[in-house]
């Protein structure tokens, strides 16, 4: 019999297998796509020669996590090669300003300069905060909340930094991006830079929570960079793959769950699509909670089948698109310096961010949204032929549900039917900091919300960060209050991924976590 079945087969289930298999486990995943890795796969899906990567692209939560620590020779053997930005991200404005962060504090500290001046002490106090949380916000992304070793790293800040500073923290998780950015900065620029970090996360300017992540993600860029996989994040789905099978694990594709196997409150396997029986000691789903009742039978008794059927309350977070494209040269950026970052954000200020994300709460086409264009191939041109270059976009954020368009100009109420019309509005857009972008571009492939979710069901209406991540639906309190700890009401079954504790984002750090639990 199995000791470890996972269903999933994206960076939590593989990392979960991963570890599992190489502390001697029987591990089998089973994944219901042709292709392993979940929301990270590579695809020739422009024009041939161009690898895109189709949804993850940053690796940096993994290259510095408790996984590849863990396994970070066998990840090599099997073919894992990272390849490191030093000038992972720019915020590029209206009017031709620039600001780019990069992995050199002078450096950085210039570029500010020259466009907000009277924010550069501001940014170095920020960045020297940082150094002082860091040694104890970092450790709780690898540990289960609440636990004792939880309470252990709190107690230990509280020592190390004082009553005050542990409440400025607690300050900070409970704060908006807004409010943030008009703390610490005086320019519209300075408060876009970081402000548009919120919005990779599902954080509008004004939603609470915000700015945790418009702090560290904004001065993360320049004391830790970025981190891309060599040929595409594939590389790293391959390399995991490839640790499992050479411990004796094992892996298949095409092959869907149709429910968790129950027997006197345990589980105890799995039926597949097929209507194969497999059997296992424990199960791990690696799959969005709110698809977990589905799975389950309907009635296992009268205190475990409302516990479940609260995963249905799951929230997403707001939509998004992709745009990929094959391309002639880079774009001819408005500030040419915008070249040489693997990241260019364009919001362009925090009052669009915010009016971007009311029209897409309220189901409305925002007629200028929050970008995130991805040149990868400035750090890693082996992902397209000589002299050529990929980009993509991705669109942040959109309706789960399109009532309309806020500039009342689309017709439509499917993406299907105006996904493309869509994507001409984010190229024309584009067009006023990238002259000519139009012209350079070979080939483009649209991904809309609903192709996200055809791709993978875990990405519910588009959303692709597996769940909210609104202070309500996090920490302690993902994926619910009382689903905590990555373990379900039903004995031997545990969950893993995006909709549960660290969250979203390439980091494997639930899947850690759940292989802890099974070692």
């Amino acid at each position: 019999m199995l000791d470890v079945l996972i269903v999933g087969s994206g960076i939590n289930g593989l990392s979960a297998a991963a570890l599992l298999s190489a502390k001697g486990k029987k591990t089998l995943v089973l994944e219901q796509a042709s292709a392993f890795g979940g929301a990270i796969r590579t695809e020739e899906i422009t024009v041939p020669g161009f690898h895109h990567d189709l949804f993850a692209t940053n690796l940096s939560l993994f290259a510095g996590g408790g996984v590849m620590a863990a396994l970070k020779d066998q990840l090599i053997a099997n073919g894992l090669e990272f390849v490191p930005s030093s000038k992972p991200y720019c915020s590029v404005f209206p009017d031709g300003k620039m600001i780019g962060v990069v992995m050199d504090r002078d450096q950085t500290i210039s570029n500010i300069k020259k466009v907000a001046p009277e924010d550069v002490e501001a940014w170095q106090a920020l960045t020297a905060k940082l150094g002082l949380l860091a040694p104890h916000l970092f450790p709780l992304l690898g540990t289960e909340l609440p636990s004792i070793a939880a309470v252990k790293i709190l107690i230990k800040a509280w020592r190390v930094l004082g009553i005050s500073q542990l409440l400025e923290l607690i300050r900070l998780l409970l704060q908006s991006s807004r409010a943030f950015t008009d703390e610490h900065f005086s320019s519209p620029e300075m408060k876009a830079l970081a402000a548009t970090w919120g919005m990779h996360l599902d954080y509008g300017p004004d939603i609470s929570g915000g700015a945790l992540f418009s702090f560290l993600e904004s001065i993360g860029g320049q004391e830790f960079g970025m981190v891309l996989g060599k040929g595409g994040a594939k590389v790293l789905v391959d390399a995991l793959c490839g640790v499992i099978r050479s411990n004796g694990g094992e892996l298949r594709s095409d092959t869907g769950v149709v429910e968790i196997l129950v027997e006197g409150g345990k589980a105890v396997g799995v039926r597949t699509s097929t209507g194969e029986i497999i059997k296992a000691r424990s199960v791990v789903a690696n799959i969005n909670p709110a698809l977990m009742p589905a799975l389950l039978p309907k009635q296992i008794d009268s205190q475990t089948t409302p516990e479940i059927e609260k995963l249905k309350e799951f929230r997403p977070g707001l939509a998004t698109m992709m745009i990929h494209l094959a391309m002639d040269s880079l774009p001819n950026w408005v500030n040419e310096s915008a070249r040489e970052f693997n990241y260019v954000h364009i919001a362009p200020y925090v009052d669009e961010m915010a009016l971007t994300y009311t029209h897409a709460a309220g189901g409305k086409l925002p007629a200028n949204p929050t970008l995130v264009i991805g040149q990868p191939t400035v750090s890693d041109p082996s992902r397209a032929p000589e002299g050529k270059h990929i980009l993509w976009i991705q669109v942040r954020v959109l309706p789960l549900e399109i009532t309309g368009d806020s500039a009342g100009i689309i017709q439509g109420k499917s993406w299907d039917e105006i996904a493309e019309v869509y994507a001409d509005r984010i190229i024309d857009n584009l067009e006023t900091y990238a002259p000519g972008i139009k012209s350079q571009i070979l080939s483009r492939k649209v991904l809309s919300p609903t192709d996200l979710e055809r791709y993978n069901p875990n990405l519910i209406n588009g959303d692709s960060l597996g769940g909210s991540h609104h202070p309500a639906q996090f920490f302690f309190l993902r994926p619910m209050p009382g689903w905590i700890r990555h373990r379900t009401p039903i004995k031997n079954l545990y969950l893993c991924g995006s909709g549960t504790w660290p969250g979203g984002g390439v980091g494997g750090g639930s899947g850690l976590m759940v292989a802890k639990l099974l070692s």
